[in-house]
């Protein structure tokens, strides 16, 4: 029987196609990784601007009606273009938002309703914006992300910054019991 030489071509050669097998499955995983949370952002952006029309049609106010429709039109053009990106990186794209962002919206209904108060509206949309932030981070977070995927989360993460901004201190107004009409969204 021959002696096994560990330097042999056939060996090489195995040792080669296992560790190509090994990198292709790495760079693979990161893809469907970061692909997953590029798609569950997608979703929560599709919430995001159901939830800016949803607020908006109910508002009485021009300080809610004034912040959907700025951060919607903002929202949604960073929506089309993240979602023609991921379409050419072969997304499965979501047709429509989640069950969570329904109940949420419902939740937003039943809340401002009983509370019949501006502060229970703005907790709420405080708490979909922080959502939206954390899928954003999550995204961002991802190794092997590619460049122009990477290039449009961020400028999603910072319109979701100024918008938690804008609430926060529209929070605030009305907490300190200021008549929301008083407050100008844009200085």
């Amino acid at each position: 029987m021959p002696a096994r030489n560990p330097g042999s071509p056939r060996r090489r050669n195995t040792a080669l196609f296992l560790n190509r097998i090994l990198t292709a499955h790495r760079l693979n995983c990161s893809m469907t990784t970061w692909m997953r949370s590029g798609e569950r952002l997608l979703e929560t952006l599709a919430d995001s601007l159901t939830g800016f029309d949803h607020v908006a049609e109910q508002a009485h106010r021009f300080d809610f009606y004034s912040y959907c429709e700025h951060y919607a039109v903002q929202r949604g053009q960073l929506a089309r273009t993240f979602k023609g990106v991921m379409k050419q990186r072969g997304s499965k794209l979501p047709i429509h938002g989640t069950v969570l962002g329904s109940a949420h919206r419902l939740y937003l209904d039943i809340r401002g309703a009983l509370d019949s108060g501006v502060v229970a509206v703005l907790e709420e949309l405080l708490r979909g914006e922080t959502f939206l932030a954390s899928r954003a981070d999550a995204t961002l977070e991802h190794e092997g992300l590619p460049d122009d995927i990477y290039e449009i989360v961020r400028l999603i993460r910072a319109n979701t910054s100024q918008s938690l901004l804008d609430l926060k201190a529209m929070l605030s107004h009305a907490s300190k019991g200021f008549a929301a009409g008083s407050f100008r969204l844009y200085r």
